[in-house]
């Protein structure tokens, strides 16, 4: 569903802005946030998938999602699940890099996957990029019973196909090229509990690294248009894709939100075992993973 190598066909422009996640970690939430500050407003007025498209997904062509960003005349703000080492590092562009819990990344993820109508996604990919490469497997999709998924997630190591993460290793092999880069003064890290626990807060540290400046009379309408419950009522607009029928509910890709119910369906030792997997896959990247900022300090 993704291909990367657009990435070497896209030409930027001064003062891009690039949102990086792993899928489910808050991307939607970061585009909005990005797109009122850029714009100037807090309706944005159209789907977000419009004006900040996935620029690897492809069940649009190169030509429509190319174009597309050509024609834009605002600053544009661009959305990927790729990696930061598989993207183009220009010292004129800003990037914005979201991370998320892993377990509440996994949680979210299957709730994503039973939403998604996905022989439409499918068609549309084959419509606008062909079929996919046959020696591309489809990842394992793990159990169904959630404690038993969540501890295949924690130790699975399937490989990467673009629009997962599909387990722990995965996840930080991504996250891991954030950390790498946080020293860089264009490489921004946030966390979507940091943004969950004081939105207003994370909102303004966006604007900051944005070079943005802040009405204040206009600002608590921008932070109420970002919560959750305000982007799920406009779902038509807000939930990436929802213009193209993507979703079987589109105020349903706004489902839960926040930290996940995954701490009662594993036990202590699964949890130490998370804790101990993160330590050897992620390093010193570990604390900032489980805890956010708060672990930066």
């Amino acid at each position: 569903m993704a291909d990367s190598d657009r990435w070497r066909r896209f030409t930027f422009r001064e003062g891009d802005i690039v949102i990086t996640t792993p899928s489910k970690c808050g991307t939607t939430w970061m585009q909005t946030i990005v797109g009122m500050l850029v714009l100037g407003r807090p309706d944005l007025g159209e789907p977000i998938s419009q004006l900040s498209p996935w620029l690897d997904m492809l069940v649009f062509s190169d030509d429509e999602v190319l174009g597309r960003l050509e024609r834009q005349t605002h600053r544009r703000f661009i959305k990927t699940h790729t990696p930061l080492d598989g993207i183009p590092r220009l010292p004129s562009a800003t990037y914005v890099c979201v991370i998320r819990h892993p377990l509440d990344v996994a949680l979210s993820d299957r709730d994503h996957g039973d939403n998604m109508r996905v022989d439409h996604a499918i068609d549309m990919r084959v419509a606008a990029s062909g079929a996919a490469d046959p020696d591309i497997l489809s990842p394992e999709e793990g159990p169904a019973a959630t404690g038993d998924y969540l501890r295949w997630f924690i130790d699975n190591d399937n490989q990467p196909t673009g629009s997962g993460p599909y387990g722990l290793a995965d996840y930080c092999h991504q996250v891991l090229t954030y950390w790498d880069a946080r020293r860089a003064p264009n490489v921004h890290l946030f966390h979507y509990a940091d943004m969950w626990g004081d939105l207003d807060a994370e909102m303004r540290r966006v604007a900051d690294v944005l070079g943005i400046r802040i009405d204040e009379d206009a600002w608590p309408a921008f932070v109420e248009a970002a919560t959750i419950d305000s982007m799920r009522s406009r779902a038509e607009i807000t939930a990436p894709n929802a213009d193209i029928g993507m979703w079987r509910s589109a105020e349903g890709f706004f489902k839960v939100g926040g930290t996940r119910p995954w701490a009662s369906h594993l036990a202590p030792a699964d949890l130490d075992h998370l804790r101990d997997r993160l330590l050897a896959l992620a390093g010193d990247a570990a604390e900032w993973i489980l805890r956010g900022r708060a672990a930066l300090t």
